[in-house]
């Protein structure tokens, strides 16, 4: 998945537990889990979405035809942990990649022979593919950007020679024919390079690199179906877009500029001629003809690949103007030939955090409850929990997802996941609700689980540790602590 979610300070699970020993009944086993912000105002807590198995970085090096592995803070001129080349391996114009963590694959985008490779994520030397997408059948015509969409198990691949996005299964192989094929005048698609899909939102992103763009559609959407939103026009400073990141959680789309040298950054939904918030670009940043770019959110960093110079430069995330790269991957040692995209991997635990509007509210009152998951290292299936947990401390309201982008409640004496079986990807979930007065008064206890899939969430050998991140960007006048009730 890309961009991934992809912060402050880590405040580790084991404090949280501590201070959350004085708490009375069930709510102990559930509450050292939770940050909740308060504020007067609608709180607001997040991270980036991004990719998790260890603690390295993937290139795709097209001259060489190679993908070569790092440590996610090499700098420098270092050799790689692993070089994944030779003829066995398929690789031929190796562009893109996807680390799938949750089948511990890695996959590759070959533009010069047409076609998907597929590999054990710590694949090395001349190993041959698990298995090859190729043919055909497939559709696919120099194909470039790729997205492993892990919540719908499937693969979506542009294809930059005859402007299309085509989608498979994700373990198709051979001469697959596609699920579905976004192809036509109507699209927008011109020389489409990179692709995200958007699974909180249920968006398909494309950077169009010929038509100096970015279109929005339907995650579903196939046939000659018009974007939901173009962004494209002299004040977005799109210049031949290559790289693309959706930053779920800040609310912000990242394009690389490929004859621009430059990083703009737009808020998610930004449409039409919208100028960019922040523009990363000059000497000083090292960028030289960028291709790839990704967000690290566990880091709180921002990387580009750069075909210009052959490296690899690393920001903060929230880099802006003629900053420097923090560091610099570069020079013969690296094995950086014509890089195309990379992906970052980190150890990071899941990260927790639950936003309420108001320490004490009244009758004709609401209150905005705000919860945000980010990926670390899991199980690969996992239930989610949120809610929280009444006066009376054996009540439980749990919230539940009933459809994309809709949450219904349910009170009883256990909590109902929020999701069941499913990969942990980012998640945010917003709910409002207004007190009418007829509401049991006292303190109510908020809450953020997860646990393994299908297991008892009361057993303390079923649930998942959660990192516990206050969030730098809170109002002053809001409050960030482990647990925080808020009372009726």
């Amino acid at each position: 998945m890309k961009g991934f979610c992809r912060g402050a300070r880590v405040a580790t699970t084991r404090n949280a537990a501590r201070d959350s020993a004085t708490k009375p009944g069930r709510d102990r086993v559930w509450a050292w889990a939770v940050t909740v912000a308060l504020t007067a105002l609608v709180g607001v807590a997040g991270r980036a979405p991004t990719a998790w198995a260890e603690e390295e970085l993937f290139v795709t090096d097209r001259a060489n035809n190679s993908v070569t592995v790092y440590t996610r803070t090499a700098s420098g001129n270092i050799v790689p942990l692993r070089t994944l080349s030779g003829g066995a391996t398929g690789l031929s114009g190796p562009f893109d990649l996807a680390v799938d963590a949750v089948n511990n694959e890695l996959v590759v985008t070959n533009y010069n022979n047409n076609s998907v490779t597929v590999y054990p994520r710590t694949a090395s030397e001349n190993t041959a593919p698990l298995r090859t997408l190729s043919g055909g059948a497939t559709g696919l015509s120099g194909p470039v950007g790729l997205a492993v969409d892990a919540v719908n198990n499937e693969l979506v691949v542009t294809s930059f020679f005859d402007n299309s996005v085509t989608v498979y299964p994700r373990t198709a192989s051979e001469n697959t024919a596609p699920l579905r094929t976004l192809s036509g005048g109507a699209t927008g698609l011109s020389g489409p390079s990179d692709v995200v899909v958007d699974s909180l939102n249920n968006e398909l992103l494309v950077s169009n690199n010929l038509g100096n763009s970015v279109t929005v559609y339907p995650r579903t959407a196939t046939g000659n179906t018009a974007p939901l939103r173009i962004l494209s026009g002299p004040a977005t400073l799109l210049h031949a877009p290559f790289g693309l990141a959706v930053d779920v959680v800040n609310n912000e789309l990242m394009v690389t500029n490929f004859f621009g040298n430059s990083v703009t950054v737009y808020p998610r939904t930004a449409t039409g001629s919208t100028a960019p918030v922040r523009i990363l670009t000059g000497t000083a940043t090292g960028l030289d003809f960028p291709v790839g770019v990704a967000v690290d959110a566990v880091n709180n960093e921002l990387m580009v690949t750069n075909v210009g110079n052959n490296s690899v430069t690393v920001y903060p995330r929230t880099a802006t103007e003629n900053t420097a790269p923090i560091r610099t991957l570069q020079g013969t040692n690296t094995g950086l030939v014509n890089p195309g995209f990379a992906a970052i991997t980190t150890t990071g635990s899941p990260v927790a955090s639950v936003a309420l509007n108001n320490v004490a509210v009244g009758t004709g009152q609401t209150i905005t409850y705000q919860a945000t998951l980010t990926p670390g290292v899991t199980p690969t299936q996992v239930d989610i929990y949120l809610g929280c947990l009444l006066p009376d401390g054996v009540t439980f309201l749990s919230l539940i997802q009933t459809g994309p982008g809709t949450t219904s409640i349910s009170l009883g004496p256990s909590p109902i996941p929020f999701q069941s079986n499913v990969p942990l990807v980012p998640t945010i979930v917003q709910f409002s609700y207004q007190f009418e007065g007829s509401e049991p008064r006292g303190t109510y206890f908020t809450y953020a689980r997860l646990t393994v899939a299908g297991s008892n969430p009361f057993l303390p050998a079923n649930q998942i540790s959660l990192t516990i991140e206050p969030d730098p960007s809170l109002p002053a006048n809001q409050i960030s602590l482990t647990i925080q009730p808020f009372t009726f």
